[in-house]
This record gives C-alpha cells, structure tokens and sequence, in this order.
C-alpha cells in the first residue's frame, strides 16, 4: 500500500514535466489504430460534428478452439459524424490469454519465483468498426499484432518474507495478422478470428454506450454523466501497480506503454490527463 500511495504521490510531481509527451505518445498510438474518411473542411461552419457515438465493451476470454483458457479482452471505439455527412472514426481492441489453469491473467502478488507464458493481441490498424443498437452486437476488423511471451519472474524477499525487489526477464515472439471481433447475442458473447490461429470465445462482462466524448482514460464509474478523468481514475490504475500478467490485478487497459506492467509512466499517463 505505501509503494502504491508513493507511485501516484510522485505521479502528481512529475505530470507537468511529462504531459507533452504523453500527449505525443497518446496521438501517435491513436493515430495507428484510426479509421479516417475524406473530412473536407472539418472545422469549418459547414462541416461540424453533429452526432458522436462511443461504445466500450470488456469481457473474459474462456476457449481457444477447444482448450479452456484464463483471459479478457477489452474493445473501444468512437464515431464522428459530420453534417456533410463524413465520418471519422478511432478503434482500439486488445485480448490477453493463457493457457496456464493454476495461475490466471490477474493473481496473487505470492513470494515465490515462477515462469510465465501468455498470449496477447492488439488491434494495429483497423478497417471497420461498426456498431448495430437495434441488434445489439458490435463488429470490428482490421491487423492484429500477435504476441507470445514467456517471463521469468524473481522475487526477493528480506529476512521476514517481505517482498523488496521484483525482477523480470521475457522473451517475445510477435507476429502479424488479419482478425475480426464479432459481440453478438445482446452484447453477451464474442468471438475474436485471427488468420493463423483457433477463435478465441467468452462472454461479455461489460459493455457501454452513450454520446460521450471518448476517453481512454477513464476507467472508474464515479460519474456516469461525465467521461472527464478524475482523482478517482488515478486510484483505480495506482491499486494495480507494480502487477503483470499472472501477478497481481494486473489490466492491460491501463498499460499504456505496452510493457505488461503497470508502472510509474502508466500512472503518469492517466493523472496527467485528470480535469
């Protein structure tokens, strides 16, 4: 608890210094995974954005094909339209697996060496993501960047058991493919398809829809009238620090430098972007 309090204390310190390139960090990964039409004048008097559409949908991933798995799987996306009729759009999508049955995706933060094996992917480039209210499902496609890891975690403890030091060695193997995600079924099941490898399957836990500004940041339910981050955002992302997969409540939601753990740059990111 004091590391976690401590994180967000020097979160707050540093946020000045590091907000411009945060806010370069978040346009540039945003701008890989946009859907953009011909805009024409956008920000003219003819062209103003005249409906905005966000969804966002989580769920826990069960079966790849036929093996039971330990995962989840996270989908959000935002929709423009403009009075000449144009759109844009900006989509991100990301599934984090195993295949470990004794030791899932979020786990104790135990006192003990282990070696850990998962599966992510991450929507690179989208193509289409459409959202259907009057049937209730959700469908987007587009390049998925596939990721194997493998990571050696040591703990170091003192002489009364308590934890001082966390190290960790991985090792990667990334390959790329053509997916699709299909939440179908009143927004209670998904598939996710990708070129190369078994459907991954589950259920929905958690899905959204309003009008709202989008907001990748903003993770805790205090207001549902509002998607401005706020200290509560800040809470929510500092209880996971220092997790990772297979240790700790670690979501990859919130690891935004892609480095599968939350760390000190991941709640930097979030308190640099409260209102």
């Amino acid at each position: 608890m004091k590391k976690t309090i401590t994180a967000i204390l020097l979160a707050v310190m540093i946020m000045a210094t590091l907000s411009l390139a945060i806010s370069y960090v978040n346009a540039k990964h945003w701008s890989n995974s946009g859907i953009t039409s011909k805009l024409g004048n956008a920000f003219g008097h003819s062209n103003r954005p005249n409906q905005q559409n966000l969804v966002k949908i989580s769920g826990l991933i069960t079966q790849w094909g036929t093996t039971n798995v330990n995962g989840s799987f996270s989908t959000q996306a935002k929709t423009t339209i403009f009075n000449a009729s144009e759109s844009r759009q900006i989509a991100s999508a990301s599934a984090i697996w195993t295949t470990n049955g004794l030791r899932p995706i979020k786990s104790i933060r135990a006192a003990e060496n282990f070696t850990y094996s998962f599966y992510s992917a991450k929507l690179a480039n989208a193509s289409i993501s459409k959202l259907n209210l009057d049937e209730s499902d959700y469908f987007i496609n587009g390049t998925w960047n596939v990721y194997n890891v493998t990571s050696v975690v040591t703990i170091t403890t003192n002489s009364e058991g308590e934890i001082i030091n966390v190290h960790r060695d991985s090792d990667t193997a990334v390959s790329k493919a053509y997916g699709e995600l299909n939440v179908t079924s009143n927004w209670t099941t998904f598939k996710l398809s990708i070129d190369g490898m078994e459907p991954l399957t589950g259920s929905v836990v958690r899905s959204r829809t309003s009008l709202m500004q989008f907001n990748q940041f903003k993770f805790a339910d205090d207001d549902t009238t509002s998607n401005a981050v706020t200290r509560t955002d800040v809470t929510t992302i500092g209880r996971a620090y220092g997790s990772m997969p297979g240790w700790g409540n670690y979501d990859q939601s919130m690891d935004f430098n892609g480095n599968y753990r939350i760390d000190i740059a991941d709640i930097v990111t979030v308190a640099a972007n409260v209102q």
